[in-house]
């Protein structure tokens, strides 16, 4: 099954993107959108940027 895009109510207020895997697994999820337009505009320019994005990894410290 397809992953799907899920907009979801933001404690704070507003709309978040969450990137749902077939198995319904939560894979990522957005900062805070004002509404739902906003969020749709996010995974528009979601999915035009990550076909291309390269990978930076970030989780080690730099060398001292």
């Amino acid at each position: 099954m397809a992953g799907k895009f899920e907009f979801v109510a933001a404690e704070q207020g507003g709309v978040r993107i969450r990137l749902v895997n077939g198995a319904g697994n939560v894979l990522a999820e957005s900062g805070i959108y004002r509404d739902s337009a906003a969020a749709a505009s996010g995974v528009t320019e979601i999915r035009e940027h990550a076909a291309t994005a390269h990978i930076a990894d970030n989780s080690t410290a730099p060398p001292e």
